[in-house]
């Protein structure tokens, strides 16, 4: 199912809330799955920055999103506020910056793996009928 979140993803923002611990593990999840399904045509994962999500809160946090995001293969990571809109409009400008390169470069020109490779026996397994 969530490969059809994914089509044709030339990035991807994925955010959790930093007064709830458990959200951070389904994010790792989200990333997890985002780099099994979807590769630029060199291969490598889309670009991908992690969001701690309601910084206006809780400011004693002391777990740097940063570090974070730099052990679990995130380009960057950064605290934001959706309510106050803090860092929302900086972490756009960073992945658009991050992007408009690899667009250049033809990494998203039929480069996105967003179908499972088939072999030749599966492909003939489905194109038999009832």
């Amino acid at each position: 199912m969530t490969r059809v979140y994914y089509k044709d993803a030339h990035a991807a923002i994925v955010v959790y809330d930093s007064t709830r611990e458990a959200t951070f593990e389904g994010a790792l999840r989200w990333k997890s799955d985002l780099d099994n399904k979807v590769l630029l045509a060199s291969g490598k994962p889309v670009p991908a920055i992690l969001l701690s999500n309601k910084c206006d809160l809780d400011p004693s946090i002391t777990e740097s999103v940063e570090e974070l995001a730099q052990q679990h293969g995130f380009l960057k990571g950064m605290d934001v506020s959706a309510k106050d809109n803090i860092g929302i409009d900086e972490a756009f400008r960073f992945l658009s910056e991050q992007i408009l390169p690899l667009e250049r470069a033809g990494q998203y020109e039929n480069g996105l793996r967003t179908q499972p490779t088939v072999t030749a026996e599966e492909q003939r397994r489905k194109s038999k009928c009832c």
